[in-house]
């Protein structure tokens, strides 16, 4: 199911959203193994790995500039290793605020919290480096515990395509 891995990919456009306020973490160009888990018990871990860099990290950053998504950044900060950001999206007419807090440990390890505007725990996310990327991936591409692949800055591209520049 396409849209299970979509969750794990949402992280790391949180991540992108959450950090680019200028400055981001740093991170060490590889493969990253990423399980997010939902606060809603029903809703098993998710997990899998995506091949990224910061190039990645800034392209899904822009991407999140788009006047037409659903979601808006409503505020953004930085301490230290921490970044905030308070997000508001409308789906179906339902809006929904939440804020998500990345912390990164290292540039090989980031978690994320995402918390509910009623600040209950939504969904955390943590990531870790693990190795260089597989031969056939290429920057983007995200494969989940399932076997799905897809890349995450051209979503009808298939896994290990070229991807056009930014």
């Amino acid at each position: 199911m396409k849209n299970r891995n979509l969750l794990l990919a949402l992280p790391a456009l949180m991540l992108a959203t959450s950090t680019f306020a200028g400055d981001y973490p740093e991170v060490k160009a590889g493969l990253w193994s990423t399980t997010a888990t939902n606060a809603d018990a029903r809703m098993p871990p998710q997990s899998g790995t995506m091949c990224t860099s910061n190039d990645v990290i800034k392209a899904l950053a822009d991407m999140q500039k788009g006047k037409n998504l659903p979601c808006k950044v409503l505020s953004r900060t930085q301490s230290g290793s921490t970044y905030t950001s308070e997000t508001e999206c409308s789906f179906g007419g339902t809006v929904r605020k939440t804020t998500s807090v990345t912390t990164a440990t290292s540039d090989t390890a980031l978690h994320t919290e995402i918390h509910g505007s009623d600040g209950a725990l939504v969904m955390t996310n943590d990531m870790k480096y693990v190795g260089a990327c597989p031969a056939g991936m290429v920057p983007g591409d995200f494969t989940g515990a399932n076997g799905m692949h897809y890349n995450v800055l051209h979503a009808g591209a298939a896994p290990g395509a070229p991807v056009p520049p930014h």
